[in-house]
C-alpha cells in the first residue's frame, strides 16, 4: 500500500519527480533506478500479472524470490521512514512491466 505522507512529516515536498516504466525480460536482472543520494521518495507498482522481485543492495545475493516480492498489482514505497539511496534492480520469471516514480528534493 502506498502512503503519500509520513506520519512524522506534515507534507512531502519534491522538486522533481520522474515517472516511467521498465520492461523486464524473463530471468534477467534489470536496473530500474541508479543509486541516487538525492532520492527522497520512490514507488514501484507491478502492472503485470506475474510476481516481480525488487533487489536492493548487492544484486549477486538477490534474485527471483530473493528480495522484495511484488505480487501482481502490488506496490512498494521508499520514503523518509525507509529511505534507500542505492541502486534498485528487478527480476521476474516471465516478461513483464514495472511502473515507478522517483522524486528528489
Amino acid at each position: 500500500m502506498i502512503n503519500n505522507v509520513s506520519a512524522i512529516e506534515k507534507s512531502n515536498k519534491f522538486a522533481t519527480c520522474v515517472n516511467d516504466d521498465k520492461s523486464l525480460s524473463a530471468n534477467v536482472k534489470t536496473e530500474i533506478l541508479k543509486a541516487n543520494p538525492n532520492r527522497k521518495y520512490a514507488a514501484f507498482i507491478n502492472t503485470s500479472s506475474v510476481d516481480i522481485t525488487l533487489i536492493l543492495g548487492d544484486t549477486d545475493q538477490g534474485g527471483i524470490n530473493k528480495g522484495i516480492i511484488l505480487n501482481p498489482r502490488g506496490s512498494y514505497e521508499i520514503n523518509s521512514n525507509n529511505l534507500y539511496l542505492g541502486k534498485i534492480v528487478a527480476a521476474a520469471l516471465f516478461t513483464c512491466k514495472l511502473s515507478f516514480v522517483e522524486c528528489v528534493e
